[in-house]
């Protein structure tokens, strides 16, 4: 597993919330996404999902776990960044997980997926199955191994920093 960091210092909480609330993950487009992630990173992306932990002033840890496509491999691989605010203020920088090794990370997605996506480009919204059924929830409701997984991973190395 490979940790890349980025500098969040001129991230706001505010803009992060209006994104997630704290307690609550929601699924988005491409398009929503945050450009802190790189945007040679967000146009290998379907999609991602947005997981909010913490308290409306405390801490909050923000996980965005991309979907990135893998044309190479056939497959669909998680590929999570975190940040963290304590109040107000970002943490020192986030932290983007590059082959992540927990289970359900890699999706080999169906023959249909593949043919959406020739007809229509990466940014075609497919119902990957590693999704939440609903696209918005409480955190608690989020019942995707894979996506916890992925949040503790981040979450876990924050906490290091």
């Amino acid at each position: 597993m490979k940790f890349d960091w980025f500098d969040i210092s001129d991230q706001k909480r505010s803009d992060w919330a209006m994104l997630c609330e704290p307690g609550c993950y929601k699924t988005i487009e491409r398009s929503g996404l945050p450009d802190i992630l790189p945007e040679a990173l967000k146009e290998k992306l379907d999609s991602a999902l947005i997981m909010a932990s913490g308290t409306l002033t405390g801490t909050v840890y923000y996980v965005v776990n991309a979907n990135r496509v893998d044309y190479k491999d056939g497959a669909i691989d998680q590929q999570p960044f975190g940040l963290a605010f304590v109040g107000d203020d970002p943490i020192g920088s986030g932290c983007l997980v590059q082959h992540g090794t927990w289970s359900g990370r890699t999706t080999e997605p169906p023959e249909e997926f593949w043919q959406v996506i020739e007809e229509s480009g990466i940014g075609h919204r497919f119902p990957l199955p590693e999704l939440p059924e609903k696209p918005y929830g409480k955190i608690e409701e989020l019942k995707k191994p894979s996506h916890n997984a992925a949040f503790s991973t981040v979450v876990n190395r924050l906490k290091k920093q």
